[in-house]
C-alpha cells in the first residue's frame, strides 16, 4: 500500500506540474499544430531528459544545488533574457508557413531540433530545477521518504508529465484541420507573449526582489 501511495502521489504531482501553462505547454501546442504530433513527442522527450538530469542532481548533488542557489539571480536573468528574445522572435515570425492550397503544410524539421527545443526551454527556467529540489526536500523532511521511495515517486511524476504532454500534442494535431492561418498566427503570438512574460518575471524578480 505504501508503494502504491508513493507512485500515486508522484503521478498526481507530475500531472499538476505538466498542466502549468508555461513555455513548454505553448511550445507543444504551436509546434503540434504546425508540424504534427511527432514534433510534440520529441519536445516532450527533451523535457523529460532535462527533468531526469534535474532530479538526479536534486537527489545526488548537494554541491550543484548550492552552486545554483548561490548564482540563482544570474542564472535567472540570463534564462529570462533568452526567453524574452525567443518570445519576441515568435511574435515577429508569427505568420505560419503554409503551402498554397493546404491548410497546414507538411514541412519537415529535424527531430533533434524539436528535442533540443523542449530540453532548452526546460533548462532555461531555473524554477524547474528548484521545484524538483523543493519536492525532494519535502519528501524527505515531511514524509520521511527514503531514496528508494523518492525514486518511484519521481519515476511516476515523469511518466505523468510525458503522458500529459503527448496527449496535448496529439490533441492539437487532431484539430489542426479546423485551425485557420489566422488562428495559428494568434497561437504563435500568444505563445510569444507567454515566453516574454515568464522571461520578464524571471528577470525582474531578482533585479527588484
Amino acid at each position: 500500500m505504501h508503494l502504491f501511495n508513493v507512485v500515486w502521489e508522484g503521478f498526481v504531482t507530475g500531472m499538476a506540474l505538466s498542466l502549468m501553462l508555461g513555455t513548454v505547454f505553448f511550445s507543444l501546442l504551436r509546434n503540434s499544430l504546425q508540424y504534427g504530433y511527432k514534433s510534440g513527442f520529441y519536445i516532450a522527450s527533451g523535457v523529460i531528459v532535462c527533468d531526469v538530469i534535474f532530479i538526479s542532481l536534486a537527489l545526488l548533488s548537494e554541491g550543484f544545488a548550492i552552486f545554483l542557489k548561490t548564482y540563482q539571480s544570474q542564472i535567472s536573468i540570463v534564462g529570462g533574457s533568452m526567453l524574452v528574445i525567443m518570445g519576441t522572435i515568435m511574435i515577429i515570425k508569427s505568420n505560419p508557413k503554409i503551402e498554397e492550397g493546404k491548410l497546414m503544410g507538411e514541412e519537415k524539421r529535424s527531430a533533434w531540433l524539436f528535442f533540443m527545443n523542449g530540453f532548452l526551454l526546460n533548462l532555461l527556467n531555473p524554477i524547474n530545477f528548484f521545484s524538483w529540489l523543493a519536492i525532494s526536500a519535502m519528501l524527505t523532511i515531511r514524509f520521511n521518504y527514503t531514496l528508494h521511495d523518492k525514486t518511484y515517486f519521481f519515476l511516476a511524476s515523469l511518466c505523468a508529465i510525458f503522458l500529459v504532454e503527448i496527449l496535448v500534442a496529439f490533441g492539437a494535431s487532431k484539430v489542426k484541420q479546423w485551425i485557420t492561418p489566422k488562428v495559428l498566427k494568434r497561437v504563435n503570438q500568444i505563445s510569444g507573449l507567454i515566453f516574454i512574460g515568464i522571461g520578464i518575471k524571471l528577470t525582474l524578480v531578482f533585479i527588484f526582489p
